[in-house]
């Protein structure tokens, strides 16, 4: 009996293809309102939310599943469908000051929060400067 392993190439991996049908799903954010684009995007928002749930029943730790990008693509995604304006960086922070926090790296925490204060910050007021 002999003990191989088989390794997949990164292009055969599932979250490969569920990020590639995803990002076919943006495409159709800028369609013209209308019933069709609704469907489209709450099918993708679905497909994300799925692709979230499976990233966890996987058998990976909390921790893990917090800091994998997977985790932070399927949920951007699919909090881009309810929130359509949220700014795509807001979740880039979030994961790394996920992963700051679990580390212990409270520097990083702290500029985390800094940076994710002003995303939400300039996303509420629009980027418009007190006059």
């Amino acid at each position: 009996m002999s003990n191989t392993v088989t390794v997949t190439k990164w292009w055969q991996g599932t979250n490969f293809w569920m990020a590639a049908l995803l990002a076919i799903g943006g495409l159709f954010v800028g369609f013209p309102e209308g019933e069709a684009k609704n469907v489209v995007e709450w099918l993708f928002g679905i497909i994300a939310s799925i692709g979230m749930i499976r990233e966890k029943v996987k058998g990976v730790d909390w921790k893990a599943w917090i800091t994998s990008k997977n985790t932070w693509n399927y949920i951007a995604t699919a909090l881009a469908v309810v929130l359509p304006n949220i700014p795509v960086d807001l979740f880039t922070r979030l994961n790394e000051i996920a992963i700051a926090a679990l580390g212990g790296n409270f520097q990083g925490l702290i500029a985390g929060l800094f940076s994710l204060g002003t995303i939400i910050y300039f996303w509420v007021t629009g980027g418009k400067k007190k006059s």
